[in-house]
């Protein structure tokens, strides 16, 4: 297969001076592969990496918004890859095997997050990669005789910055720490633009990401000295840093402290607002951090939690009793400080009738969803300064949005879209996937609780497991708490009681 680059500057590749330490190619990263061409969408989830038309390499989706690459890609003067906003302008293909078509995603690189010991890198999206399916993560792995197909956008044996995705198949020869030794043959050699490039095995019909390129000779490859004949590598074993990428990719709309974990806004009914941080194994750790604002805050009318600001911590929106809608900025230590004036909608928030956030568009940064007075929905896009664009009514539902009585929402899919959970007047809760436009989908109904929902005193969702599923927290009419755990399938578990507060969460006014 071959990895594409330009045609000025091939340098991010697989490496190109040999060593007597490895007897690989070490001088520049590992390149391009030499093999058929892609015509599979299977391999969608390989991405082509142009940085500033200099370099080129290739990496690899493993969630909607990252991509895994080689470090060596990233490389600056012999310096290596530095954690941060890309040094030059970086752009990441991706769903498109053939590059002169116009399907998939064209998205900038804004964060690079590098391995501590190993040459790969995470490449954080400007925005999801939405209807392309990441790349599954291998649970075990390689071993030494097993066959791996290989993809990339690298130099071919006769191009030398091909269109179109390539493919080969190599066996493992060995594997030590974190490299994985590749034979190569006649048909299989990886080339200067594969850095990065996945190397995946086929279980019970599904591809699983193994490893991604880093090393080569380069034997055969376009541009190459025609003596060099080696046509082995050495590629990064990927499946045991899983714990990494997910902490690296994970991302929750609902954390103010900076844990991961979602955590709780309420109002108690002196007016004070206070903060309970989650935790994974009890619901809420049982800190208590009061915030900001005295009692002031027994006249807000509604709340809404989320990251309006795009830092990775949540913000929340309180709607005034003047009608107004105000911004407190979370500060990642659990406290919600400076606030702003959101221009969009002035004082007619006063009439809203449900408030709740979320990312309903993809983008990694809260939405609002209100619903109006006269019963419709309507969604305001998050600009990531605390402000919001003008209002988009949600096409779902109608004018029957009026008759809800609790509307939280959070990602109950695991797709990275935020979902709404609705109790019907009914008393029956109900689940609508969010689409990644701002809309959502037909509802379906949750069997957990049938319509007892009815006589839940406050609702909210967040991530209160560290799962990236979200959860429901719920106020019973005795006053206690109870968590509903996503299952990952827009339905929840039964209901277990959160021992911290007992009976005293019957006085909250509001909750987020």
């Amino acid at each position: 297969m071959s990895g594409k680059s330009s045609r000025t500057a091939w340098t991010a590749g697989l490496l190109a001076a040999a060593t007597a330490a490895t007897g690989l190619v070490t001088a520049s990263p590992a390149t391009a592969l030499s093999g058929a061409e892609v015509h599979n969408a299977a391999y969608a989830f390989t991405a082509k990496i142009n940085v500033a038309e200099q370099q080129a390499c290739s990496g690899v989706l493993v969630d909607p918004q990252w991509v895994l690459a080689s470090a060596r890609c990233f490389a600056d003067g012999g310096e290596p890859a530095r954690a941060g906003k890309p040094a030059l302008k970086t752009t990441v293909t991706v769903g498109r095997t053939d590059l002169t078509q116009s399907g998939g995603k064209v998205v900038d690189a804004v964060e690079l997050v590098p391995h501590a010991d190993r040459d790969v890198v995470m490449v954080k999206l400007a925005r999801r990669a939405l209807g392309i399916t990441p790349a599954k993560l291998a649970t075990s792995g390689p071993t030494a005789g097993e066959q791996l197909t290989v993809t990339g956008f690298g130099r071919t044996e006769t191009e030398w910055v091909p269109d179109k995705l390539h493919s080969a198949t190599f066996t493992v020869s060995s594997v030590a720490g974190g490299d994985v030794e590749l034979n190569g043959s006649d048909q299989a050699v990886i080339c200067q633009g594969d850095a990065g490039g996945p190397a995946l095995r086929t279980k019970d019909g599904t591809l699983e990401l193994v490893a991604v390129n880093s090393r080569s000779w380069q034997g055969g490859c376009s541009g190459m000295d025609p003596k060099e004949t080696r046509r082995g590598a050495v590629d990064v074993r990927v499946d045991d840093l899983a714990g990494w990428i997910r902490q690296t990719a994970f991302r929750v709309q609902d954390d103010v402290t900076g844990d991961g974990i979602a955590d709780l806004a309420a109002v108690w009914n002196d007016g004070a607002l206070h903060l309970y941080p989650g935790d994974a194994t009890k619901g809420l750790s049982g800190q208590n951090i009061a915030q900001p604002g005295g009692t002031s805050w027994k006249t807000v009318k509604q709340l809404a939690k989320g990251d309006f600001t795009n830092d990775g911590v949540a913000d929340l929106m309180a709607i005034w009793n003047d009608g107004s809608l105000h911004l407190y900025k979370g500060d990642g230590q659990g406290r919600f400080a400076t606030e702003t004036i959101v221009t969009e909608g002035g004082k007619t928030w006063g009439t809203v009738k449900q408030l709740t956030a979320g990312d309903y568009d993809g983008d990694g940064i809260a939405d609002l969803m209100a619903v109006w007075t006269d019963g419709t929905l309507h969604r305001y896009e998050g600009k990531g300064d605390g402000q919001l664009a003008p209002q988009v009514k949600v096409n779902t539902g109608g004018n029957t949005w009026g008759t809800v009585k609790l509307l939280p929402g959070g990602d109950f899919n695991g797709d990275g879209i935020a979902d709404l959970m609705a109790v019907w007047s009914d008393g029956t809760l109900h689940y609508y996937p969010g689409d990644g436009t701002g809309q959502v989908g037909k509802q379906a109904p949750v069997p957990v609780g049938g319509n007892t929902w009815g006589t839940v005193r406050q609702l909210t969702a967040g991530d209160y497991t560290g799962d990236g599923i979200a959860d429901l927290l719920a106020i019973w009419t005795d006053g206690t708490l109870h968590l509903y755990k996503g299952d990952g399938e827009g339905r929840v578990d039964t209901a277990t009681t959160i021992p911290y507060g007992g009976s005293s969460w019957k006085t909250m006014l509001q909750f987020a």
